[in-house]
């Protein structure tokens, strides 16, 4: 019998857990048991949780107790300490429709050569219909592609994993402070695992878009930005060891542009320096590409860009480049009848 393990990880969600819990315990297939490894919350959630634990044995409930904190280790604990042969992700603050582990489970069963799929979720902010967008839709880039443009095809809880097919493309990355469903499904896609998207099912999950997140706060902080580094330098690594930098590299080369740009306007220099330094083994900017990034990095290093003038010369070019370079994310409303 196939079980889904679903894996949560905890930080002082007393104020939501509840609302993710009876959305666990309301499914239409019973076949699941719920993993939870709580990060230290200092709130009443762990108690709440494990009042749930002592009344239904498919809970489990774990305290991380190494390090390094985060949702990602946390979440690797909770699959260390899982029985089920198929992995969901779900955040302490997000919603599964009631439907969620019977579709899901039918789909793997129908896909037996697919190491996970990928389903559609809907976006919430309060109540689960109050804004209906789409998590993402299907369009003709790529998915690496897509990913590495800021548009991912979904995130960690929109899948099915088979258990033995996530322990074997190695787990989350608990070294990183955030983008750790970037880093994750750029290294899937980089890899030989296959996977099918099933964006004409219904969607499945609800994701709360909350004012306070716990990996985008201090965003633009050091520590958080030199994981964002990691991930791109990582993946660069990994599309030239696999002989797919050639295909990627428009992709490889908006991450980088953006990086950088991130890099100058936040005054972390010396990882401007290190991106741009990319640039000699991988050829990653053109030259006009290159030119507006030096101008802008001597204009901000030497604060020159404050004078009106020289603002308007280093700035405004890699403005308008920038703005040329984004795209629109595939966020769309749900004309569907809205299954919960």
């Amino acid at each position: 019998m196939d079980i889904a393990s679903i894996i949560t990880p905890n930080f002082n969600r007393a104020d939501v857990i509840k609302e993710t819990a009876a959305s666990i315990f309301s499914q239409t297939n019973p076949n699941w048991e719920w993993v939870v490894v709580d990060d230290g919350s200092t709130d009443e959630s762990l108690r709440v949780l494990e009042e749930f634990a002592a009344s239904d044995s498919r809970v489990k409930v774990f305290q991380r107790t190494r390090l390094p904190k985060g949702a990602a280790a946390c979440r690797n604990i909770a699959i260390e300490n899982s029985s089920g042969n198929y992995l969901v992700f779900l955040d302490s603050d997000d919603i599964l429709a009631s439907f969620c582990i019977e579709q899901r489970l039918k789909a793997a069963k129908e896909n037996p050569e697919c190491d996970f799929l990928i389903f559609p979720m809907l976006m919430f902010k309060k109540e689960l219909t109050d804004t209906a967008l789409l998590w993402n839709i299907e369009n003709d880039t790529d998915d690496f592609t897509r990913t590495m443009l800021g548009d991912p095809i979904c995130q960690g809880t929109g899948t099915i994993w088979k258990k033995q097919s996530f322990i074997d493309i190695g787990l989350w990355d608990e070294s990183l402070l955030l983008w750790q469903d970037v880093e994750l499904h750029l290294r899937t896609f980089l890899s030989n695992l296959k996977y099918k998207k099933l964006l004409n099912y219904p969607p499945d999950t609800f994701i709360r878009l909350s004012e306070v997140s716990l990996s985008r706060t201090g965003f633009n902080t050091l520590p958080k930005f030199q994981s964002r580094v990691k991930v791109y330098t990582d993946t660069l690594s990994l599309a030239a060891r696999n002989d797919v930098f050639d295909k990627y590299k428009n992709g490889l080369s908006h991450m980088g542009f953006d990086l950088v740009c991130s890099a100058i306007h936040n005054n972390h220099f010396s990882e401007a320096d290190r991106l741009l330094g990319l640039n000699h083994n991988y050829a990653l900017f053109d030259d006009a590409m290159l030119k507006k990034l030096k101008k802008y990095y001597w204009a901000k290093k030497t604060k020159m860009y404050k004078l009106p003038i020289l603002k308007k010369l280093a700035l405004r070019p890699v403005s308008k480049y920038f703005q040329d370079y984004q795209i629109t994310l595939n966020k769309v409303k749900y004309k569907e009848h809205i299954k919960l």
